[in-house]
């Protein structure tokens, strides 16, 4: 009598052939997302054949918690050193530094100085903008080190101990450490949260770490932690009401439906209290009348400015709003999937996925292309969600085949290292690179494990490295006290002031103005329109009460220009600082060419040559050197 072929064996025998029939399919795609999406299942699904064969022949059961906790705590640690890294060789070199930055430092930096949370630069208190008083939490860190890259340090750090609670959540559903293991790993390997790491900073990433612990504390139905740490989610935006309803609903119906209704409450009430009580209140109080009161993000949905208008308008044409909800259905297909294939597909497996549904509806709703297809910030309340329904979607696959567990890890880390390589974004990259949708795909902006960039880029770091060592002597012979228009990606290396930041071209009412670029064509960031960046070039340029005083490169560069009036405050300032620093180069390289600006070509030379014999390979020195004896002998 013929043996039967085990359940196990069948599967194994099915994917092997799946795998053979679907590779020689892929082999004849053309290039797209659609084949990479292909690619990386094959081969997760190869990884989970191999895998379940190793299963069977060894039966290998677990692995010691003692290896797994410490490797887990590992990935914490890589993840948080190298994003860390990279997000401050990104600020140094002006790829990082916009407004969201600059506001959030600002109103950091002032709360140490006796005004919690007081910001300048949204002319009212941060609260006023959104309910985020958990950044109350980041004060402490301020006295350490009172520079915007401490937050991109300390949002790399909560991001990165985010995987405990994943750990720990893994650990307590399916009773094995290995997976568990995986589980973490395929959340610091998420595409999108390379995006959330690597776009500025925002209070939102701090999420993540307390929305896992909330759900690990429903899970294991401990009420007093998983109401502290739902508080906790909620103090973080005034957005994360949406996801603690969708903790409600799901309480209700799989854990206890007394505690769903408490939760669906709370989280209806703090979204009320926060947007149409809280938030409108302080914008009036701290704004000193010059602010609309009413909360302002209601019109990013595109369906009307204040809560009233959305509601009247989806009654009227529920069309339209499922038409921006669902389209384009390709791009926003993708995202989910792109979200999905870190844990290898798991999330579709499970309703706790849909805990997110309604943040998720909220962003897709968006008509802006950067907010309904996730980039920026706008996954990070939204990738636990895909995280635990990974969880929960291979506790259903390990019940069906309780012997099978290498398999599974397998290919957990095949989906999730494969998708971060050719998903995440790389670092070092033009900040404008990293507003682009999943769904295009280029090879020179991704292919890269942790977002590490490559050698050509870190080459190009030490290049630019010289002109931000540069900007930063530039910056100290700016009055503190003085009005100051950044180009956008400068504005959080001024943040820290007490009078108002105007970002380029917004110059009318300052008296500086800062711009950098490595040519001509480069002063527009991408999200605030050419047109309009050029128009406010030429303008500065013709201005007759402006001028240049500082210019490092002639098409373009470090520019700094003032109004004429500032001339004997800014000689003055920089004379003094290349006397406090004799020995600093670009020190004397500065006042040498405010003297080029001002006529005094003789004083130019000898500033010139003082820093060219501190650093003779100063090629800026050594250019204006020669331009200025040009000038003087022709």
């Amino acid at each position: 009598m013929r043996k039967k072929i085990s359940l196990p064996i069948r599967w194994i025998i099915i994917f092997g052939f799946v795998y053979i029939l679907a590779f020689l399919f892929y082999r004849t795609l053309p290039s797209s997302i659609w084949k990479i999406f292909i690619f990386i299942f094959l081969l997760a699904t190869l990884s989970l054949c191999l895998g379940s064969l190793f299963d069977l022949r060894f039966k290998v059961k677990d692995i010691s918690q003692k290896i797994t906790l410490p490797t887990m705590l590992f990935f914490v640690l890589l993840y948080t050193v190298l994003y860390s890294y990279i997000s401050i060789l990104q600020y140094n070199i002006f790829i990082t530094g916009h407004w969201d930055i600059a506001g959030f430092d600002q109103a950091i930096w002032n709360t140490i100085r006796g005004k919690p949370l007081h910001t300048t630069m949204y002319g009212h208190n941060f609260l006023g903008e959104h309910m985020s008083p958990t950044l109350l939490v980041l004060v402490p860190f301020y006295f350490i080190w009172q520079d915007p890259r401490m937050l991109l340090i300390l949002q790399s750090l909560f991001l990165g101990i985010s995987a405990i609670p994943v750990y720990l959540i893994a650990r307590d559903k399916l009773k094995n450490n290995i997976l568990s293991l995986s589980f973490s790993i395929a959340f610091l390997s998420n595409p999108f949260l390379s995006r959330v790491n690597l776009y500025e900073f925002h209070e939102i990433a701090l999420s993540p770490f307390f929305l896992f612990f909330t759900f690990y504390f429903l899970q294991r139905k401990t009420w007093l932690p998983y109401f502290v740490f739902l508080f906790l989610s909620l103090l973080v935006k005034e957005d994360i009401s949406l996801i603690i309803i969708g903790f409600g609903i799901y309480s209700f119906f799989k854990i206890n439906k007394k505690i769903g209704i408490i939760t669906f409450v709370i989280g209806i009430i703090w979204a009320y209290l926060s947007i149409f009580v809280l938030i409108p209140y302080i914008r009036k109080v701290t704004g000193e009348g010059l602010h609309d009161e009413t909360y302002g993000y209601f019109g990013r949905l595109g369906l009307g400015q204040t809560a009233g208008e959305i509601f009247k308008n989806i009654a009227k044409s529920p069309q339209i709003a499922l038409k921006m909800l669902f389209f384009p259905l390709k791009e926003k297909f993708c995202v989910i999937l792109v979200l999905s294939l870190s844990c290898g597909l798991f999330p579709f497996l499970s309703v706790a996925t849909l805990i997110c549904i309604l943040d998720t509806a909220l962003h897709f709703l968006s008509p802006d292309a950067m907010q309904s297809m996730l980039c920026f910030h706008y996954s990070c309340a939204i990738i636990p969600f895909f995280t635990i329904g990974g969880i929960y979607g291979a506790f259903l696959f390990k019940k069906k085949f309780k012997n099978i567990t290498i398999g599974p890890f397998f290919f957990i880390l095949t989906a999730s290292f494969l998708s971060n390589y050719y998903f995440s974004v790389k670092g070092l990259t033009r900040a404008p690179q990293t507003i682009k949708p999943i769904t295009i795909y280029e090879d020179h902006f991704h292919k890269s494990i942790f977002s590490f960039p490559g050698i050509s880029a870190l080459k190009k770091y030490k290049q630019t490295e010289e002109k931000r060592r540069m900007f930063d002597v530039l910056k100290k012979i700016i009055p503190k006290d003085a009005s100051i228009s950044p180009q956008d990606n400068l504005v959080a290396h001024f943040s820290q002031r007490e009078v108002p930041i105007y970002p380029f071209p917004n110059f009318k009412d300052t008296d500086y103005v800062i711009l950098c670029s490595y040519s001509i064509e480069d002063w527009v960031v991408s999200w605030q329109g050419q047109e309009l960046y050029a128009k406010g070039v030429a303008e500065i340029f013709s201005d007759p009460d402006f001028k240049v005083f500082f210019r490092d490169e002639p098409d373009g560069g470090l520019v700094m220009l003032a109004r004429k009036k500032e001339e004997d405050k800014i000689i003055k300032n920089a004379e003094e600082f290349a006397k406090s620093f004799p020995n600093l180069s670009d020190a004397h390289f500065i006042l040498g060419t405010i003297y080029f600006y001002t006529g005094n070509f003789h004083g130019a030379i000898d500033c010139f040559n003082t820093a060219l014999k501190i650093t003779p390979r100063n090629r800026y020195a050594q250019r204006m050197l020669d331009e200025t004896k040009r000038l003087i002998n022709p």
